[in-house]
């Protein structure tokens, strides 16, 4: 910004919008107090953090802000005619953003002090600057309430990716295996020749392909060590038989022992007892990998089931929400992060009624208060995660508990500040507790907590026929 001021008149005020409806005298007074300045292309014209005290019009030229702790580049741009910074009955007392030029820019600037005197001297100007602190305070809204949403996506999206990524190599590996068995099993099946069993031949291969279909279907009935005996016994005999011994481990799983195969023998020729073998060991291992892609699909299945019934998918914004149906699949949602060494204990109230509510705002709430919960118990000894519910009065109280190492007693009350944060730089964006306070709060409930080392406990009450027109209480207890 130049260093040489200069003063606007009454005339070149007229000529905006945004003054032309006040009185001369008004526009005088204005003129008065302005100041325009210039702002080069590039240059920081308001900065984070600094004290708030620019009332600001531009002129020409243009500005973006970028807002602090905007993890997905959200910005506000002032375009010519346009007021910024501090207008008339905000409350901010520091930059939350910093202004930058992106353009050569020239400013009108009024020191905020003479805000409280500019509403009586110029009331059409303030008019219009109270719709625009209106409609400021309405964007930032819906763009926190985006970055909300994008918030509680980001804490699942790394589990649920890790999750899905299991069952789907599952299913990758297991297809490529099932083309190599259904390449073979061709294979032998040419090699055949048309050449075709006797029919008693054929009822003892008939049984044993029963046999392997059974044991495809069931859990394994042995031990890996007797499993292994029977492996080694019949590879033994297929080998002095002169028959493939790398079919032993299929054919012994399916139950099917060297005495058997010993009486289809002497019925059928050499190569066609040979390539039988491959044939049936071929159809347990394509039963197996059919049962594992079948599985790892039914897998992917329950978790898109529990993603749409996370972030209730296709109903109404508010509806009917079963709080500890929420709670169970939000901990779903956290399984990668759980398998390390967390317990968790259920403590659910019988019959728990549902309540009115926006499902998916409210397991935003569940989703926030567990990460945090996991995250308070890294270090600790003993990781017990502690979920309870019941019913109050006309409320519902959801208790989360950790046996972390405790909220500092200095953090207490900020732990619900925006932007606050007791984790290391870079391992959390401060907007967690908020964003559950304030869904808490537009759902007339109230949420508090209590911390010392070794536990820490948030209570979260709800109303049961959901927000009413009375306003919400909010409580902070810290004890």
């Amino acid at each position: 910004m130049t260093d040489h001021p200069k003063t606007i008149t009454v005339a070149e005020l007229a000529e905006f919008d945004l003054f032309k409806d006040d009185s001369r005298e008004a526009l005088a007074w204005l003129a008065g107090r302005f100041e325009v300045r210039f702002v080069d292309a590039g240059v920081t014209f308001m900065q984070s953090g600094q004290p708030a005290r620019d009332f600001i019009v531009l002129l020409d030229g243009e500005i973006h802000f970028h807002s602090d702790g905007d993890r997905y580049g959200s910005v506000f741009v002032l375009l010519p005619g346009a007021a910024g910074g501090v207008l008339p009955f905000s409350r901010m007392s520091v930059y939350r953003g910093t202004g930058i030029a992106v353009k050569p820019s020239r400013v009108l600037w009024m020191d905020s002090s003479n805000l409280r005197e500019l509403v009586y001297r110029a009331p059409c100007l303030a008019e219009k600057l109270v719709i625009r602190m209106i409609d400021r305070v309405r964007d930032t809204e819906q763009r926190s309430e985006r970055a909300n949403k994008m918030l509680a996506l980001g804490k699942l999206s790394a589990g649920l990716a890790h999750e899905l990524n299991n069952p789907a190599s599952a299913i990758v590996r297991s297809s490529a295996r099932l083309r190599e068995f259904l390449a073979l099993r061709r294979q032998h099946g040419i090699a055949l020749r048309g050449e075709v069993a006797p029919p008693e031949a054929q009822a003892m291969m008939m049984r044993f392909s029963e046999a392997i279909a059974e044991a495809a279907r069931r859990e394994r009935p042995i031990d890996d060590l007797e499993r292994a005996d029977r492996t080694n016994e019949l590879a033994d005999w297929l080998d002095a038989h002169q028959l493939p011994a790398e079919v032993a481990s299929a054919l012994s799983e399916a139950g099917i022992e060297p005495a058997q195969i010993e009486r289809i023998a002497p019925l059928v020729s050499h190569d066609l007892l040979f390539h039988s073998l491959h044939i049936l060991a071929s159809d347990f291992e394509e039963a197996n990998l059919t049962r594992e892609i079948e599985e790892a699909s039914h897998r992917i299945a329950d978790l898109i089931k529990a993603v749409k019934s996370y972030s209730y998918m296709d109903q109404a914004p508010t509806s009917a929400v079963d709080v500890e149906a929420g709670i169970e699949v939000t901990l779903r949602m956290f399984q990668h992060k759980l398998k390390h060494d967390v317990q968790i204990s259920r403590d659910y109230a019988a019959n728990l009624p549902n309540i009115r509510a926006n499902g998916g705002e409210i397991n935003q709430i569940w989703t926030n208060l567990i990460d945090n919960a996991i995250d308070a118990m890294c270090d600790a000894p003993t990781k017990i995660l502690t979920i309870r519910t019941c019913k109050e009065a006309a409320h519902v109280l959801v208790e989360i508990e950790d046996s972390g190492t405790g909220i500092p007693p200095e953090a207490h009350g900020r732990i619900f500040d925006a932007f606050f944060t007791t984790k290391q730089v870079g391992q959390g964006t401060g907007l967690g507790l908020d964003i559950v306070h304030r869904i808490v709060r537009n759902h007339h409930g109230t949420i508090s907590f209590k911390s010392s080392p070794g536990r820490t406990v948030f209570q979260v009450r709800l109303p049961i026929g959901g927000p009413t027109l009375q306003q919400p209480a909010q409580d902070q207890d810290s004890a």
